[in-house]
């Protein structure tokens, strides 16, 4: 594990000129419902992001479980880590606070999180977008692949907190693997399309959120740019967005991050949109990396960039290595968490500058790269040496 002498507080801080909002939303009842974490920016400048409006990364225990079932430990072995880091880290972002108001309308941002993860996994990600203009809605997939997730039947659940729980189910290979990943994908390239109509409702001003809240979310009225709608996912919401991109005009470009092409392999994908590809060192296997160069290469005249961030893994992209460090890859010697996620939100807010816009103006992300360019390659790498040790 990657062990540092002094653990933070809270995640780290996002660099845009506002200070990131959040809020949770539910679209209805029943195991049908759309359930987000939405990011946004808010009313505030970062210099006033108010502390004490800040909030814990886990919303609630089951997630801890559901880490736990997933590297096969017991959960109370993973809450005993956390606080010996220090404590489960809080989110600088503030809750429900109200957002940015101006003439200009936010670039919307899909996030879709990989196997075993949630809603909030990537929020060092939602968070540095939002602070530049963007809002990211982070959906939560009910296919079992979130370490958890859940739902409310009725009304009268709601009210007294009685939530459905949907477990998370193990990864099992087989013969039967291909067309179980395949179905569950093409299953969450449905919530994908549930959750674009859902924020078209939520422009319109007629969209509900049945979550307990005091936010309305008429705020959010005429504010999204729906035109300019970005497709982002983490492994295997990287294949998510690649097949929900050749499935619906209604995306403008795409950022992939380590994506999991094998529930893809049979699929003939036409994507005629911008695409980034921004890889961890040791995820990628030869028959992965042979399915991102059929995408690049089939690029319909579009962009395909691919970026390599070395001396990463896995993880690097979540938020998982700034609470309890690194868990895969044991030996290898790893890059500062911190320097990770600024290359990889860097890369990111380079490319949606170059084909969106980004609303306020960035930081030069150029100097920043050129700083750390000896900690990441433009292409791929093929990662062959096998971990010593398996989590």
């Amino acid at each position: 594990m990657w062990w540092r002498a002094t653990m933070p507080k809270h995640l780290p801080l996002p660099l845009g000129p506002w200070a990131p909002g959040c809020m949770d939303v539910m679209s209805g009842f029943g195991a049908n419902s759309t359930f987000f974490r939405l990011y946004y920016p808010s009313a505030f400048t970062n210099k006033e992001n108010n502390a004490s409006k800040w909030y814990k990364w886990s919303p609630h225990e089951k997630y801890i479980e559901g880490f736990a079932q997933l590297v096969n430990s017991w959960s109370s072995l993973v809450k005993l880590v956390v606080w010996f880091y220090g404590g489960e880290p809080m989110v600088p972002a503030m809750w429900e606070v109200q957002p940015q108001k101006n003439s200009n309308k936010f670039p919307v941002v899909i996030f879709s999180h990989g196997f075993g993860a949630t809603r909030f996994i990537s929020s060092t990600i939602g968070m540095e977008l939002a602070s530049w203009g963007f809002m990211v809605a982070s959906i939560e997939h009910k296919d079992t692949s979130a370490c958890a997730t859940y739902f409310y039947n009725t009304e009268e659940d709601r009210n007294c907190d009685n939530r459905t729980w949907i477990p998370h189910k193990k990864m099992e290979f087989g013969p039967n693997h291909y067309t179980v990943r395949n179905e569950q994908l093409h299953g969450r390239m449905i919530e994908i399309k549930k959750l674009i109509d859902y924020l078209n409702d939520l422009n319109l001003g007629t969209a509900t959120n049945i979550l307990p809240s005091s936010f309305d979310l008429k705020n959010f009225q005429d504010s999204l740019d729906l035109n300019s709608l970005c497709m982002m996912g983490h492994s295997f919401g990287g294949a998510t967005s690649l097949l929900t991109m050749a499935n619906d005009e209604r995306i403008s470009c795409g950022v992939i991050l380590d994506g999991w092409m094998f529930p893809l392999k049979e699929e003939e994908l036409q994507i005629k949109k911008p695409l980034i590809f921004i890889n961890t060192q040791t995820f990628h296997i030869e028959s992965n990396i042979q399915a991102i160069d059929k995408v690049v290469d089939n690029n319909h005249g579009t962009t395909r960039e691919v970026y390599t961030i070395m001396h990463t893994t896995h993880e690097t992209q979540t938020d998982t290595p700034h609470i309890m460090g690194y868990w895969l890859n044991w030996f290898m010697t790893k890059l500062d968490p911190d320097v990770g996620t600024k290359i990889n939100n860097h890369l990111t807010l380079k490319f949606l500058n170059q084909h969106i816009g980004v609303p306020a103006t960035t930081a030069d992300s150029d100097l920043y790269l050129e700083k750390y360019k000896k900690d990441y390659i433009k292409g791929t790498f093929v990662y062959t040496k096998v971990p010593k040790r398996k989590l």
